[in-house]
């Protein structure tokens, strides 16, 4: 039986102490005892959301239970799990690739995938009233070109494109945006960091920070932004994270091409100390830390292109977190070396000693599309479908793509918008 700490809410331990997880299918095991087991480093949603399943499974009548659950028991029988080398203590990649063989793989995904519905229908009646607004600020920043003929296209008219005027700031549009322009006697208008940050009875998950640089961090880690009395943003910057990269990229390197080493790999970048690999505001925070080692261990290239990182952090914040403010900025990459393999996380610098050379034209198609997609990955959620707006800013064109419901309405703005009152408009829905 795996032990648990003794941080589990209540309800959660009760669940538990009635016998709980002997009465829920194997398949379900490795995802909520590697969940219980990391509790301490889950996100306040996810940890909602785990408590959510187990307490409406405990809560049901055992009846009741048997009949959701029994679609999930007979395909489980249907494809001999109970045969499978089949972890019960932690999902694994040889888990995956087990049941994505099965021929019953759909069908179980849609059986479990009701019992999950009907957790969070559940919780979700019980939390009615008690969301508010959200805000995704994308930022293409000054040094990626864009065409502004055909800069919106791929959104296909799901928003609409607004011309900013250009501000003094050598820092650019978004610097105005999050941390406020400056005003009589040498103060400073508040930005949407002050909102955020400021936001009372808020953690540091309903506030991320996603950077392909470090000008983003920077603006938060200033001395006249850090205030200590305020609870911190989420602070991801793919540059400030080199040496966990690099670590990262060189155990990866170490795998043999069969499941079982990669999960034997994968286990060992599971159990090791990153602390010493983070910055302060990564080190400082369990669950960060945690959801950078996750982030790296998924496979997607956020270990080897600041974009890809940026998008991925950002659409997984959103899948997990739940924020209610979150900024994603992309950034300049480098063009990939000749006779060298990201593939296989090879580092290009020491593989290859040619000198680097920046990409502003690729990474501008990048910063367009993955732009896009980290919106798309955050309107997959039903909190952010209604009472959201996204602002992908396109610093080279001075124009923002705002989408965003009808109650936040700009027909009657005058254009171009100066940076000042479009982060007025911003920071009133935010807060």
């Amino acid at each position: 039986m795996t032990k648990f700490g003794q941080s589990l809410p209540q309800q959660v331990q009760e669940a538990l102490d009635h016998g709980l997880l002997r009465q829920v299918p194997l398949t379900f095991l490795p995802f909520i005892n590697q969940e219980l087991r990391e509790w301490d480093h889950l996100f306040p949603y996810e940890r909602r959301s785990v408590e959510g399943l187990l307490v409406y499974l405990s809560s049901l009548h055992p009846a009741e239970r048997a009949e959701l659950l029994r679609d999930v028991f007979a395909l489980e029988e249907k494809m001999g799990v109970r045969r499978w080398p089949f972890s019960l203590e932690e999902q694994t990649i040889q888990n995956a690739s087990l049941l994505a063989r099965s021929p019953y793989y759909q069908d179980w995904r849609g059986a479990v995938r009701k019992v999950f519905d009907a957790a969070r229908r559940a919780q979700a009646a019980s939390e009615v009233g008690q969301r508010g607004k959200q805000l995704a600020l994308l930022i293409i920043p000054q040094r990626l070109p864009l065409d502004p003929a055909r800069a919106w296209q791929r959104w296909q008219g799901i928003g609409r494109p607004v011309e900013i005027a250009p501000t003094g700031e050598l820092r650019g549009l978004s610097h105005v945006l999050l941390t406020g322009s400056p005003g009589g006697h040498g103060a400073k208008a508040g930005g949407l960091l002050e909102v955020a940050l400021g936001k009372s009875g808020s953690s540091s998950a309903d506030a991320w920070m996603v950077d392909a640089g470090t000008e983003v961090i920077d603006d938060v880690l200033a001395p006249e932004t850090n205030d200590a009395s305020r609870r911190p943003a989420i602070l991801l910057s793919y540059e400030r994270l080199k040496s966990f990269r690099e670590n990262f990229s060189h155990e990866m390197n170490t795998m043999r091409k069969d499941l079982a080493d990669a999960d034997s790999v994968y286990s060992r970048l599971r159990q090791v100390d990153v602390g010493p690999w983070c910055p302060p505001e990564v080190a400082s925070q369990p669950a960060t830390r945690e959801f950078v080692r996750s982030l790296f261990l998924s496979g997607n290239g956020a270990v080897l292109f600041s974009n890809s990182f940026v998008e991925w952090a950002a659409s997984e914040a959103f899948r997990r977190a739940r924020p209610r403010f979150l900024v994603a900025r992309f950034g300049v990459r480098n063009k990939p070396k000749p006779f060298t393999s990201v593939v296989v996380f090879e580092n290009q610098d020491k593989v290859n000693p040619l000198p680097s050379v920046e990409d502003p034209a690729g990474s501008a198609l990048d910063a367009q599309m993955l732009a896009l997609y980290t919106w798309l990955a955050a309107s997959r959620y039903e909190e952010y479908q209604t009472n959201s707006v996204c602002v992908c800013l396109a610093e080279s064109i001075s124009q923002a793509y705002i989408v965003a419901p009808h109650e936040f309405d700009l027909r009657l703005e005058r254009e171009p918008m100066t940076p000042d009152r479009l982060g007025a408009l911003l920071g009133d829905w935010l807060a």
